[in-house]
């Protein structure tokens, strides 16, 4: 059948993944502007001396504090300048909502940091770089530090204002460059496995898995968004395969064009027939690049970027395939894994959101709220909640611990020492993730599933292990800067 006509079977399934996907919307909160300059304040007694999570201890509050934006007497304002309605929505509203569950619930509810309640001051930026741009400067002055900034190259467009407002931010993006403090000032404090060491990892994983199974090495193809995800991913994916001999027979580094037709990505496949396809794209793009090609016969084995896959979409008519092809890959456990910590974490969504369906975007997003509560408490130990005094804790704190539901990991010292190298591998399990409610699931009903089977994990494989990590593996001005690509 010629693939237009063919088509018309993925356009169902499309439609319903990005119905899957879209997510719920959230409110846009705004404090009120903070004061100017530098001020000090005496902090009320100590009430403890530990963060939420319990495996990590930091001093008390000094007993004087300076501070200056986006700190009062009574408030720590922080930013969240999110994708609350854009193609990642999907994943953001959950995460964003975790942060604000953890700040209200966990932190306030046991009075604040220094004596002060954390506020969230949070925008939706719909995954647009000029309104993330706008968003940055709508709130910037109210606020001592970025909790949450969606998306690589938005972040990247911020760069030199928070190199000019002097201010800390957590990239939601594992984009290379924020561990690499020549790129980024020391002021974008990532957040597990980047993009390109992912990459190796996985390429690694299933080309060793495809060689024990067959006997022959895997071909591959690569299909990315452009920019600082996508090609970030494709140099690490290149770098892999080059070093472990693979054959990538096609090359679709920076295709990926947001609204753009996917057909000729879809062809490219098609006429390449690889043996796995790489692919970092929004979850949607996934499901309409794969769903186009499987309803043309592709039988290929597919994976890529954790922000590439939903599990949202094992609610559309791709779910089969996707538990019959996908290898999905994460940075953190998913939701309702046995660990210490997600207890804590089901516990007090469950609680907030009674109505709401399990989600691993929840585990992201508590831990960023975790890795700033630590900075900022830590802060407050050295009497300084200024901006310089927030970034400053930021780079000196020994580990920031996440009670096994991430790979624990700090900001000190050379790049090489601190960047996070290991990752999770699961696989879509649809007929679980039906039987126990699908979409219907309520975190009140109980702990409930979001599908997604560990097949191994923490997994750090020998190329991202001895990988000699000085900088960002792809950047704007110099493309692919690891050698191969």
């Amino acid at each position: 059948m010629h693939l237009k006509k063919k088509m018309v079977v993925f356009v169902f399934v499309f439609a319903m993944i990005a119905a899957a996907c879209g997510g719920s919307t959230a409110t846009t909160t705004t404090a009120a502007p903070g004061g100017g300059g530098d001020t000090t304040t005496t902090a009320p007694p100590a009430t403890t001396t530990t963060t939420s999570g319990p495996t990590t201890t930091v001093a008390p509050p000094a007993e004087e504090i300076k501070m200056d934006l986006g700190v009062t007497d009574t408030e720590i304002r922080i930013g969240l300048l999110a994708d609350l309605t854009g193609p990642f929505a999907g994943l953001t509203v959950d995460i964003v909502d975790a942060q604000v569950a953890y700040w209200e619930d966990v932190v306030n509810a046991n009075g604040g940091i220094a004596g002060r309640m954390v506020v969230p001051v949070i925008e939706d930026t719909a995954y647009d770089v000029v309104q993330h741009g706008e968003k940055y400067t709508k709130i910037v002055d109210q606020v001592v530090a970025f909790s949450n900034s969606t998306g690589s190259p938005h972040t990247a467009s911020i760069l030199e204002k928070l190199k000019e407002d002097n201010i800390l931010a957590i990239p939601l993006s594992w984009y290379s460059g924020w561990a690499d403090p020549s790129y980024d000032g020391g002021l974008t404090f990532e957040q597990g496995t980047n993009y390109c060491l992912e990459a190796m990892n996985v390429v690694q994983w299933l080309a060793e898995k495809h060689e024990a199974e067959t006997g022959n090495k895997p071909t591959i193809a690569i299909v990315t968004r452009a920019g600082d995800y996508g090609q970030d991913a494709a140099a690490g994916a290149k770098y892999a395969a080059a070093e472990l001999g693979l054959d990538v027979v096609y090359d679709g580094e920076g295709t990926i064009v947001r609204g753009q037709d996917k057909t000729p990505i879809i062809s490219a496949i098609l006429g390449a027939n690889p043996d796995w396809v790489w692919i970092t794209a929004a979850p949607s793009e996934t499901g309409e690049i794969m769903g186009g090609a499987v309803s043309q016969g592709f039988t290929g084995q597919w994976t890529g970027s954790v922000p590439s896959y939903d599990f949202r979409m094992l609610d559309s008519a791709l779910a089969p395939a996707l538990q019959g092809f996908y290898w999905q890959t994460a940075y953190n456990v998913t939701w309702g894994t046995d660990v210490p910590g997600m207890q804590q974490i089901s516990e007090v969504l469950t609680a907030r959101y009674p109505d709401r369906r399990p989600s691993d975007a929840f585990v992201i997003g508590w831990n960023e709220a975790v890795s700033m509560e630590q900075i900022l408490r830590t802060a407050a130990a050295n009497g300084d909640l200024t901006r310089q005094g927030v970034i400053d804790a930021a780079n000196s704190i020994d580990t920031i611990a996440f009670n096994g539901t991430g790979p624990d990991f700090n900001y000190k010292g050379e790049p090489n020492d601190y960047v996070v190298r290991e990752i999770y591998i699961l696989k879509p399990n649809a007929e679980r993730y039906a039987a126990a409610g699908g979409a219907d699931q309520k975190l009140s009903d109980g702990l409930g599933t979001t599908g997604s089977d560990l097949v191994e994990g923490p997994f750090t494989g020998s190329l991202a292990a001895n990988f000699n990590f000085t900088g960002a593996c792809w950047t704007e001005a110099a493309g692919n800067t690891i050698g191969n690509g």
